[in-house]
């Protein structure tokens, strides 16, 4: 069973692709390729109102909210436009201790920059962006490219998941910027809802990504869907139709700054994903920001709720190269303002969070990445690795990740 889970994971996240590429560099593309991405970005980029540049270079475009590249996917051509859940959304816990923040949504975009009302933030989509499509791991369904080369990917992960009908799942993951990860790879700590099964998995992910087309050696806003375990519908934030964006002060793909330091001040990234069980939309939020929405009609089987939720780390590269770092580039052992850490796990679930014993481990190199798991003093009993005090107020949490150079 635990062999099956891990395999379906495995082909959620990436599937194998065919693509051009130098190694350890860009990846080289014909004049007809560079002709056809220059139209795809000419359908992708709606026209904006106002347009911003943030200090990290990106775009940020103010697009009317009935115009953004949403609505062009087939489903949602006679969508009603949801600005806001059903839900309440609940007041998002502070931190109460002086080596942590949550990173807030003035750091993320200042506040003279701010879209008029009807329309939404949107990151333009640049060359850079689709290269890192098109690059090791393209995962979009409108992707035209395939190239001769068919290099074999590696997709390695580090997590934990839970098999219980849900509606959601949140928690606050430190932000770290990586310096060795190269344009043909990718690493993210992530969170997921999903249901179906085999090649049928619907799923939903979010969190952050550290890919050097994105933004060079900083983490980034990142979001996946499927409906078919990645192998054909799928997208990377908003590079093909579907997210519906409501938002004038988040959007996906954004840099995300300032980012933790070692054995210094840690920054967090606040996320949660929802389904709003009235119309069977789900939300995405960053803290109480409803950053926009993915609707039903994308979906087949994660309409109708999701069945499994997990939380962790996860690194995509071509094999023949020594593979990136995970998480914060150490293992979980070396615990807080080291390792990578997701505290607060949350699950929109009747029983909430399951007990320990419920708890799945997914480790696909644990030699190389590992992943530990824990319930706060006072919910459980095994205290053996809490560093102090500080862990008290954590509730369930976990650390993850592991050094670049892991070899196959």
């Amino acid at each position: 069973m635990e062999k099956h889970l891990l395999t379906l994971l495995v082909l959620l996240i990436v599937p194998y692709y065919n693509f051009n590429f130098v190694q350890g560099s860009e990846v080289k593309l014909s004049q007809a390729e560079k002709l056809a991405i220059k139209r795809r970005l000419k359908f992708i980029n709606k026209p904006a109102i106002k347009s911003f540049v943030t200090q990290h270079g990106d775009v940020l475009d103010c697009v009317e909210v009935h115009k953004q590249l949403a609505f062009d996917h087939p489903l949602l051509k006679n969508h009603s436009i949801q600005m806001k859940p059903n839900f309440k959304i609940p007041k998002r816990a502070k931190l109460n201790d002086n080596s942590s923040s949550i990173l807030s949504v003035s750091q993320l975009l200042p506040r003279n920059m701010r879209c008029p009302k009807g329309t939404v933030l949107i990151k333009r989509i640049q060359e850079k962006d689709l290269m890192m499509e098109i690059s090791s791991f393209s995962t979009s369904n409108s992707s035209k490219f395939a190239h001769p080369n068919d290099v074999q990917l590696v997709n390695e992960i580090a997590s934990i998941g839970v098999s219980t009908p849900n509606t959601g799942a949140a928690g606050k993951i430190n932000l770290w910027s990586l310096d060795d990860v190269k344009p043909d790879q990718l690493s993210d700590a992530t969170f997921y809802v999903r249901s179906g099964d085999g090649l049928n998995v619907n799923a939903i992910v979010a969190g952050w990504a550290v890919n050097p087309y994105l933004n060079p050696n900083s983490p980034t806003l990142y979001t996946y869907w499927t409906i078919d375990s990645g192998k054909s519908t799928c997208c990377n934030n908003a590079l093909c139709p579907g997210f519906v964006q409501t938002s004038q002060k988040v959007t996906l793909g954004q840099a995300l700054s300032p980012v933790s330091k070692r054995l210094g001040h840690q920054y967090f990234l606040d996320l949660s994903v929802q389904q709003d069980v009235r119309t069977k939309n789900w939300f995405l939020l960053n803290g109480e920001e409803t950053v926009g929405y993915w609707p039903k009609e994308l979906f087949t089987s994660l309409a109708n709720g999701a069945t499994q939720a997990g939380w962790g780390g996860e690194i995509k590269s071509p094999i023949i190269e020594p593979t990136p770092a995970m998480g914060s580039g150490h293992f979980s052992k070396e615990n807080f303002s080291v390792a990578c850490l997701m505290k607060w796990l949350e699950l929109r679930a009747p029983q909430g969070f399951p007990d320990e014993k419920a708890i799945e481990y997914y480790m696909t190199r644990p030699e190389c990445y590992d992943i530990w798991y824990r319930k706060s003093p006072g919910t459980n009993e095994n205290h053996d690795r809490y560093d102090d005090d500080e862990s008290s107020n954590w509730k369930n949490f976990i650390y993850f990740g592991g050094p670049p150079g892991c070899k196959h």
